[in-house]
């Protein structure tokens, strides 16, 4: 017996993700789709694979071209704009014919289990299908008295419909050259290259051409990905969140671009944090943000309806005023705003002095050039500084704003010189004592949020409410545990 992939399509719902790559190379849970049935066909026993491609068609044989213990042969559609999937298996016809194959779709996501289950079933054709759902966008089908199938199409109704195909398709090495058979006469004598393999299947079902039996894998995994709704299905679905977040115990969130954006709140959001709270859950928030101290923060949440005290504050200033305080420093200047001097003046820091021994560098929303200048004559005469975290913007309702990044970047063009330490996410060194096994970091932002996360070895949930896009999570080499497009989708209701 063969695998046979179907993987020739171009994926319009899922762009701009697929401008560049084929749907099959979308990442699920950290896993391209196509990985997800490649492990299930290994699971299976089936070493041998036939994949039909055609829309970016080199990127599934470069991705494919190290995969062992299995051998991959391709058959290029090139003319998968004008044709559908039944022309891509009619160009398999040569390979495939007469021989036992199981047959897939390559947009996907399915347990490890599915294909063993379905190549070691009692009939030798059979179709997997889920019971449990009926969807009017699936194919669906319907079987006759004796419980064969003796129908397949989105068409059927909810009274017909004994569950939605999955589109896995097992057939014998007989009913395969039947099925070749009437797939040759649509594409060449009735020259119809545009519909789907089911058009075949169900005309010989309805003819009683071939037997063709269900195999149920209600209570199985398995998302069809057609569109970014899809996708958040299996995000969810494939990581295992909702299991996994009943071991959790700490929460620490994030603030701008996941609890709100600007001064615009996330919908959901505190309801999502109450939730957490009544399942026992200890909150937390971080923050990079130094232009605001604890008090601000309890206040800004308490306005959207989240009660929390400064101990549950943690900010990237925390670690600078330790720092400072372990290294016996008393002199600075900051170059911050108005609360972010009083935060060091509350720490008995002189903030006044003509002779820093360090410069400190936050997120200055009330700027002026001559702060800046100050600064840069400090430095110029060898003062260290500090950097209070890394972001180079930050997410507002406006769309993107300059934050400390863009002013390191300025100082160092000016000074030539680099902060000597750099404080705040992704530094480890932002929550101190945290208990990786049971904790969990929820944030917008890879290289912040979600690295710090990795950096300390506990569990991230990426939202996509602020900085990051799925697109751009797609293609970068930091994936999170977890992905939802918002908190509030925490708890489904």
């Amino acid at each position: 017996m063969i695998g046979i992939i179907l993987a020739a399509g171009i994926g319009s719902r899922l762009r701009p993700m697929t401008n560049e790559k084929p749907k099959c190379l979308v990442k699920s849970a950290g896993k391209p789709l196509l990985e997800y049935q490649l492990d299930a066909y290994q699971e299976a026993g089936i070493k041998e694979i036939l994949i039909i491609i055609g829309y970016e068609g080199k990127a599934i044989k470069e991705y494919c071209k190290h995969i062992k213990g299995l051998t991959i042969n391709f058959i290029e559609n090139s003319h998968y704009e004008e044709t559908n999937n039944m022309y891509s298996l009619y160009l398999a016809k040569k390979y495939a014919a007469g021989k036992s194959f199981i047959l897939n779709n390559a947009d996907l996501c399915i347990d490890k289990c599915i294909v063993s289950k379905l190549a070691n079933f009692n009939s030798a054709n059979a179709i997997a299908i889920d019971s449990s759902l009926y969807n009017e966008e699936s194919m669906k089908v319907s079987l006759s008295a004796c419980g064969q199938i003796n129908d397949i199409s989105k068409a059927i109704g909810q009274e017909k419909s004994h569950g939605c195909s999955i589109d896995f398709y097992k057939f014998s090495a007989e009913a395969s050259s039947v099925f070749f058979k009437k797939i040759s006469h649509i594409i060449e004598e009735q020259k119809n290259l545009k519909d789907w393999t089911e058009v075949a299947l169900q005309s010989l079902l309805n003819q009683s051409a071939l037997e063709f039996h269900p195999i149920d894998i209600a209570g199985d995994r398995w998302v069809e990905i057609d569109n970014y709704n899809d996708l958040a299905l299996a995000d969810r679905l494939f990581s295992n969140f909702d299991d996994k977040i009943k071991d959790i115990k700490n929460v620490y969130f994030d603030l701008d671009g996941t609890i709100y954006v600007g001064s615009n709140p996330i919908s959901g959001a505190s309801e999502a944090i109450l939730a957490l709270k009544e399942k026992g859950k200890k909150i937390y928030y971080l923050s990079n943000n130094s232009s605001k101290n604890k008090s601000d923060y309890v206040d800004r949440l308490k306005e959207l309806g989240v009660d929390a005290s400064e101990q549950e504050i943690i900010l990237s200033t925390d670690g600078v005023i330790e720092f400072l305080k372990k290294n016996k420093v008393t002199k600075i200047y900051v170059l911050g705003t108005e609360s972010l001097v009083n935060t060091f003046r509350e720490h008995d820091f002189n903030v006044d002095t003509d002779s820093p021994e360090y410069v400190i560098v936050g997120y200055d929303t009330e700027l002026t050039y001559a702060k800046l200048v100050q600064a840069c004559k400090y430095i110029n005469s060898d003062v260290d500084y500090l950097a209070t975290h890394c972001d180079a913007f930050c997410p507002s309702e406006h769309g993107p704003i300059p934050d400390i990044g863009s002013l390191v970047d300025m100082i160092k063009t000016t000074t030539k010189k680099c902060p000597v330490k750099t404080f705040g996410k992704p530094s480890p060194d932002m929550i101190n004592s945290i208990e990786a096994s049971n904790s969990l970091i929820v944030g917008d932002r890879l290289h912040t949020d979600m690295l710090l996360a990795r950096n300390i070895g506990c569990r991230g949930l990426l939202v996509l409410t602020g900085e990051t896009s799925r697109e751009s999570l797609d293609s970068s080499p930091i994936f999170p545990d977890f992905v939802l497009k918002t908190i509030a989708d925490i708890y489904q209701h």
